[in-house]
């Protein structure tokens, strides 16, 4: 289970974390451990990452970035906490997610052969999406 401070954790205290980005990070994080708490049903082994200490990849850039992050877009899901990496070392959990089970959740993807080792999840539909689609990942 990831929690908002989890989720803040690389940049606790930081004077850009909103109730804003708050009460988005509380509705992600709510979507993201349903589905990785399907995932664990279906066979996946969670990977604690040993950098932040959860299931959040990477060294300090895989839950929220501030705008003054070099890493992503001013508009990425990260930095409006509405997006989150979950470490995958092995493709383990990319191989289990479907399009499915992420509509389910409100969720959506990008390509497994776009994040090696990590697996990101956005509560944000990618700007070429509608809802008439069932896919839910896709390139970014």
């Amino acid at each position: 289970m990831i929690t908002v401070s989890d989720y803040f954790k690389a940049y606790k205290g930081h004077p850009e974390i909103t109730p804003e980005f708050e009460a988005n990070a509380e509705t992600l994080l709510e979507a993201v451990n349903g589905l990785l708490e399907e995932c664990k049903l279906l066979g996946w082994s969670p990977q604690i990452n040993p950098y932040t200490g959860t299931y959040i990849s990477g060294q300090d850039n895989g839950g929220w970035r501030p705008q003054n992050c070099p890493i992503g877009a001013s508009k990425s899901s990260h930095k409006q906490a509405r997006g989150v990496d979950i470490a995958d070392a092995d493709g383990s959990l990319d191989e289990i997610i479907t399009d499915p089970m992420l509509k389910q959740y409100g969720l959506f993807r990008e390509m497994p052969q776009a994040t090696s080792g990590w697996c990101h999840l956005t509560d944000r539909p990618p700007g070429s999406w509608t809802q008439n689609t069932a896919q839910r990942t896709f390139w970014p």
